[in-house]
């Protein structure tokens, strides 16, 4: 006699290009076994509301898809995750993963979700341009203000960036600086609540940003220009570099090459890459096949899935995998994306990583840093200030358990 099948549910919103993910993977998974069917629903428009919505109702789909940190723990707060740590330990995700995407979604030491992809920034540049210059690729501030003072000189644009189609992107501008001036360690010790964010080191971090505007570093339109419209700059040689995220890369990277984006102090080690990740993702307490929803997550957490995606959509499911295949990520992906996924997985191994805005603050703070990047680089929000007021936010969902986990 047969067994029946079960079916597993998922529920994908903004972002994830769900014709490429049943591509890659539901078909794929589907195909391969017939004791769990995974059905697909995408929701186009108000995807969190939706599912919070769903979940608060007692049902909404089995494996559950959450934006940012700050909804997933509240998701928690309110039991409507599952703990994951029996699944973790069965199918051994704890050292199959990247220990920061397994502890970013640990509460009170049980692990209630996962992250689907890491992300990381690095400095994208014009081979070409750079090679005019006789400039190497800059692994310092002092030899990144050089290679910028000279596309000044010769009427080019330093940093090909915008942010206007997604203006809370311009906060990957203050996670870089943050964590590349005043260093992963201050960063963390912040976060932990050990030191205030208005810290000299931090202010000083703030402040190297503001001047990099006030030296035209990224031209007179990163308000109005969208992402692609910077990048085509990079691409097209008017501008020189770009400080970028793998989840945003240009279709076109011929002409285009990586490196980590330079420490900013001699005390900050190198090379580094800041963590973060896209999304998390749990399984509804609710569900009533949560061992199938179990074996669905545990399918992705696999490296050929991971290749599939990383030919197809490089930095779109960038699987937070420990192991670092680097030479069949590089193999099947564009260098640009493929140099900074392996640097991100070496760099978290050996202790080299900074934290990203989007993925370690709570959502109160990140959405007061994400507001306040451009009234700083147009001065009309000093560092102090703007500092002194993330750290009050800061310490008050700190003392409210809002704070991801952290190492």
């Amino acid at each position: 006699m047969a067994l029946e099948q079960a079916c597993v549910e998922w529920w994908l919103g903004r972002g994830p290009g769900p014709q490429e993910f049943s591509e890659l993977f539901v078909g794929p998974f589907n195909a391969g076994q017939n004791r769990v069917r995974l059905d697909l629903r995408v929701l186009t428009t108000a995807a969190r509301e939706r599912t919070v919505e769903a979940l608060e109702a007692g049902n909404g789909p089995d494996i559950v898809m959450v934006p940012r940190a700050g909804d997933f723990l509240s998701l928690v707060g309110r039991g409507h995750l599952l703990d994951l740590t029996p699944y973790a330990d069965r199918y051994g995700w704890g050292s199959r993963l990247l220990a920061p995407a397994v502890r970013l979604a640990t509460v009170t030491g049980r692990l209630f979700g996962v992250p689907r992809s890491s992300e990381t920034m690095m400095l994208l540049f014009n081979s070409p341009a750079l090679r005019e210059f006789g400039f190497r690729p800059p692994s310092s501030l002092p030899e990144l203000e050089a290679v910028a003072a000279r596309a000044l000189r010769q009427g080019l644009v330093p940093f090909g960036a915008g942010c206007a189609d997604m203006p809370e992107s311009s906060e990957l501008l203050w996670t870089l600086v943050v964590n590349h001036y005043a260093g992963p360690a201050a960063v963390r010790s912040a976060l932990h609540g050990e030191i205030p964010w208005t810290s000299d080191v931090f202010v000083e971090a703030i402040e190297t940003l503001c001047s990099w505007f006030e030296r035209g570093w990224f031209g007179s339109s990163y308000f109005e220009s969208t992402i692609e419209q910077g990048l085509a700059r990079v691409v097209d040689g008017t501008a020189v570099m770009a400080p970028a995220m793998t989840g945003f890369l240009p279709e076109d990277c011929s002409r285009l090459d990586v490196v980590p984006f330079p420490s900013l102090r001699d005390e900050v080690p190198a090379p580094m890459f800041v963590f973060g990740t896209a999304s998390l993702l749990g399984i509804n307490a609710a569900s009533s096949v949560a061992d199938d929803a179990a074996r669905v997550l545990d399918a992705l957490f696999d490296r050929e899935v991971r290749r599939r995606f990383t030919a197809r959509v490089p930095g779109d499911w960038n699987i937070p995998l420990a192991d670092v295949d680097g030479a069949a990520l590089s193999a099947v992906a564009p260098g640009v994306f493929a140099k900074a996924a392996v640097g991100l997985t070496e760099s978290v191994a050996d202790g080299r990583y900074g934290y990203a805005t989007w993925s370690f603050l709570p959502p109160k703070a990140e959405a007061l840093v994400a507001a306040h990047v451009r009234p700083l680089v147009e001065s009309r929000v000093t560092a102090h200030d703007h500092l002194a007021e993330l750290q009050s936010v800061f310490a008050e969902e700190q003392a409210a358990g809002r704070t991801p986990g952290l190492d």
